[in-house]
Order: structure tokens, then C-alpha cells, then sequence
């Protein structure tokens, strides 16, 4: 039995159709090219340079790194455990995945550790609030024990 011919939507995974996007980015990326300084055209042309998603999506992702830091001015009690877990978890898991694909992607090793970092380190401020706040009730609920004594 031959196979079957590709369908239309795998035609377009491989660029045989390009969006409208598609053909923008490639005409800007067409006139970026012969504006690019010799000394810069190695990155310009790396597998995970400017010209790919590779560059781009771990630059973007640099914003959650910046909301992480801007949180640390944040009252632990408002601070989402949850939250922090979920986010500091995934991102060690993409943190070890940027050096296992290839082309390795360094850049997207560090926006992940960099991430990584911020919420356990969220994380660890919202338990020791916690933690505090637990003892906070203890000392209190025992106060008045001590007082009628």
C-alpha cells in the first residue's frame, strides 16, 4: 500500500505554506541580514540566534524573572505557595531540557534557573511566614495559660 500524501496542515509544519506572519518575519528577517556587522554574524546565524525562536522566547521569558524579583517587595502573606511550587518546578524541568535539546540553548538555561530561583526562593518566604505565624499562636494561646497560674 503507497503512502498516503501528506496532509495540508503537515505541508504547512514544514513550510511548504507560509502564513501571513511567517512570510512577514522572513521578509524582515531577509533586509535585517545584509545590515548585520561581520563581527555579529556568527550569532546572527546560530541555531539558536536572533533568527530563530530560540532567541526570542528565553529573552521574553526574562519578564517572569523581572515579576519574580519586583515580588520580593510583596507581604509574604499574599505570596502563593502554590503558585511559587508550580513555577519553580517547571522551570528546574526546563532548566535541565535547555541542555539536553540541540542546539543547547544556554540562554534558556539561565531565564530558567534565573526563574527557578525566584519562586523557591518566594516559596521559602511564604513558608517561614507561615512558620512564624504558627509559633506567633502558640505564644499566644499560651499566654493566658501562664496568666491564670
Amino acid at each position: 500500500m503507497p503512502p498516503k500524501p501528506p496532509s495540508a496542515a503537515a505541508l504547512a509544519s514544514v513550510g511548504k505554506r507560509l502564513g501571513l506572519h511567517s512570510k512577514a518575519y522572513n521578509g524582515l528577517i531577509g533586509v535585517c541580514d545584509k545590515f548585520v556587522p561581520p563581527k555579529m554574524r556568527p550569532l546572527w546565524m546560530h541555531p539558536a540566534g536572533p533568527k530563530t525562536i530560540f532567541f526570542w522566547a528565553p529573552l521574553v521569558k526574562w519578564g517572569l524573572v523581572i515579576a519574580g524579583l519586583s515580588d520580593l517587595t510583596r507581604p509574604a502573606d499574599t505570596i502563593s505557595p502554590n503558585g511559587c511550587l508550580a513555577l519553580g518546578a517547571t522551570n528546574l524541568i526546563w532548566t535541565r531540557y535547555a541542555l539536553v535539546i540541540i542546539p543547547k540553548n544556554y540562554s534558556l538555561f539561565a531565564v530558567n534557573l534565573f526563574v527557578s530561583l525566584t519562586q523557591l526562593f518566594q516559596l521559602g518566604r511564604a513558608y517561614n511566614y507561615k512558620w512564624e505565624q504558627t509559633k506567633l499562636e502558640k505564644v499566644t494561646s499560651e499566654k493566658p495559660a501562664l496568666l491564670q497560674q
